[in-house]
């Protein structure tokens, strides 16, 4: 059965919608999330609500931040994760909803393994906070560890950078395999499925993936961005930079 794989919404319902709805195109019935559902955005309550459609979720690292505090963010998205804690605890005057929220978000788990397929948020290594770029392809100890970490397909997020890196030293983007990649026997291959709600590729559009366990099919799905941007800029908490860089995919 062919499964959604969703990452990085960060708030963003306009995105999540539009991503929701065209995994229902799809006929897609089974979503997982790897995590950084809030953060950046504008609606963390009405994004967190949406989560019961997934199958699991994991903790992303905005998540953690606003458990157990924002350590190592810088002051925008600091700020963002002081407002998201603040919306969470107002839950609309809903103290059943605040209870739910906090909840749920104390549950996440930090990785799920499914026979040969894994799912973090970050790396196989550290899977809420590592990063992994493109570039690290070129960092043979950093990578031996990685791929040692997992048994064969690895899927990640944290980046908002959609592609795949091999245990063959390999970066395949998106572009590269005409946004259909093949899973071969044999080859490590840790997916980044991209971003939701915050694209960083240059591309504006969101990004999922859809996996049925031969092959790997990168979706981009178009929103309402100025409805976004516009919702961050009412915000005086939310630096306008937030919604600003969603235009550009950056």
């Amino acid at each position: 059965m062919a499964i959604a794989i969703i990452s990085d919404i960060h708030a963003n319902l306009e995105a999540l919608q539009a991503v929701l709805a065209d995994i229902e195109d799809q006929g897609i019935q089974e979503i997982v999330c790897l995590g950084d559902i809030i953060g950046y955005g504008p609606k963390p309550v009405e994004c967190l609500e949406l989560m019961d459609r997934c199958g699991f979720c994991l903790l992303g690292n905005h998540e953690e931040a606003v458990l157990f505090g924002a350590v190592g963010f810088n002051s925008r998205a600091k700020m963002a994760i002081d407002w998201t804690r603040d919306q969470l605890n107002r839950a609309n005057g809903d103290p059943e909803k605040k209870k739910a929220l906090w909840n749920f978000l104390g549950e996440l788990q930090i990785r799920v393994d499914d026979g040969e397929i894994s799912y973090v948020h970050g790396s196989p290594r550290e899977p809420t906070r590592e990063y992994i770029f493109q570039r690290d392809i070129l960092d043979q100890p950093k990578m031996e560890e990685i791929f040692a970490n997992f048994d064969h397909i690895c899927f990640n997020g944290h980046t908002h950078t959609p592609g795949i890196l091999t245990d063959q030293y390999q970066f395949i983007s998106p572009k590269d395999c005409d946004y259909e990649y093949t899973i071969e026997k044999g080859i490590k291959s840790l997916i980044n499925v991209g971003s939701v709600g915050q694209p960083r590729d240059g591309d504006n559009r969101g990004c999922y993936v859809i996996f049925d366990g031969k092959k790997v099919i990168y979706r981009r799905v178009e929103y309402n961005v100025e409805a976004t941007v516009e919702e961050i800029a009412k915000i005086k908490e939310l630096p306008e930079y937030l919604g600003l860089r969603l235009r550009e995919g950056k």
